[in-house]
C-alpha cells in the first residue's frame, strides 16, 4: 500500500484525495470537449461541470454522514471538516445530478444532453479513485487464498481479495462500453440510466469480494439496493424505449408510402 504517494515541502499527496482530485480533472476535461463539440460554449459548459462537481462533491458527503450519523452526531464538528475522505458514491451521483438539473434549469439548457455528457464519464472517475482506494487500504475486499491476494497492512496481516481492483477495471470497461454506444443514443438522457444500470451490476458483483455483513436473504444491503437501482433503470429504459421505437416504425411506414 502507499497511502502518501509523495510530499513537496510539508504538504503530503495522499493516494485517496490525489486520486479523487485527478478523476475530477480528467472528466471535467472529457465532458468539455464534448460539450464543445455538440456546440455548446466552453466557459459555460465549464460552469456546469463546477455545479457538478460540487453538487457532487457535498451529496457524497452528505450521505455517508447520515449513513454513519451514530458518529457525527457525536462529532458534530467533523461533519464539515475539510478532508477527502468519508464519501459515499451514491451520494455524489445523486447530488451531481441535482445540481446539474437546477445550472441547466437557469441556463435554460438541455438537461437531457448535458446529463450524457457528465454521465458518460462518470465511471472513468469512479476507476480512478478506486485505484486511489486500493493504495490508501480502504474498502478492503475478503480474506482469500488466491495468488494474487494482498495484504492490508492497515487492517491485519491476512491476503484479501484487491476488491478496489476489480471496481477499478470493471468501471473502466463500463466506460470504453459507454463511450462506444455515444453514437447509437436512442434518445436524450439515455445515459442517466446507462450509469446506474451497469454500475449497479458491477457493484452487484464485486460486494461478494467484500467483507460486508449479509442483510437478507444471502445478500448485502449494497447489493439489494443495486438490484434495485438496475431493475429501476430497466423500467424506465424500456417505458421510454418503446413508444420511441413504435414512433419510429410509424414514420418508416409513411415514408414507404
Amino acid at each position: 500500500m502507499r497511502p502518501v504517494l509523495f510530499t513537496i515541502g510539508e504538504y503530503s499527496f495522499c493516494a485517496y484525495p490525489t486520486a479523487m482530485g485527478l478523476a475530477l480533472i480528467i472528466g471535467t476535461a472529457l465532458a468539455l470537449r464534448r460539450a464543445v463539440r455538440e456546440g455548446w460554449s466552453l466557459w459555460r459548459s465549464l460552469e456546469g461541470c463546477l455545479f457538478v462537481a460540487l453538487g457532487g462533491l457535498a451529496g457524497a458527503r452528505l450521505l455517508y454522514v447520515a449513513l454513519t450519523w451514530d458518529y457525527y452526531s457525536l462529532h458534530l464538528d467533523k461533519i464539515f471538516k475539510l478532508s477527502f475522505t468519508g464519501f459515499s458514491f451514491y451520494g455524489s451521483l445523486f447530488g451531481g445530478i441535482i445540481a446539474g438539473y437546477l445550472w441547466c434549469r437557469w441556463r435554460k439548457i438541455n438537461f437531457w444532453l448535458g446529463s450524457d455528457m457528465v454521465m458518460i464519464n462518470f465511471m472513468l472517475g469512479y476507476s480512478i479513485v478506486r485505484i486511489g482506494c486500493f493504495l490508501a487500504g480502504c474498502c478492503y475486499g475478503s480474506v482469500t487464498g488466491v495468488y494474487w491476494a494482498v495484504v492490508f497492512p492497515r487492517v491485519d496481516q491476512l491476503y484479501r481479495h484487491p476488491v478496489q481492483l476489480y471496481a477499478s477495471a470493471g468501471a473502466f470497461l463500463i466506460f470504453i462500453l459507454l463511450t462506444k454506444l455515444w453514437p447509437r443514443r436512442p434518445f436524450d438522457g439515455v445515459y442517466l440510466l446507462y450509469m446506474p444500470l451497469f454500475y449497479g451490476m458491477l457493484r452487484f458483483t464485486t460486494e461478494f469480494f467484500r467483507e460486508e455483513p449479509v442483510f437478507w436473504a444471502g445478500l448485502t444491503l449494497a447489493q439489494l439496493f443495486s438490484l434495485g437501482l438496475v431493475s429501476l433503470s430497466l423500467i424506465v429504459y424500456l417505458r421510454i424505449k418503446g413508444p420511441l421505437e413504435k414512433q419510429k416504425m410509424r414514420r418508416n411506414k409513411a415514408r414507404k408510402r
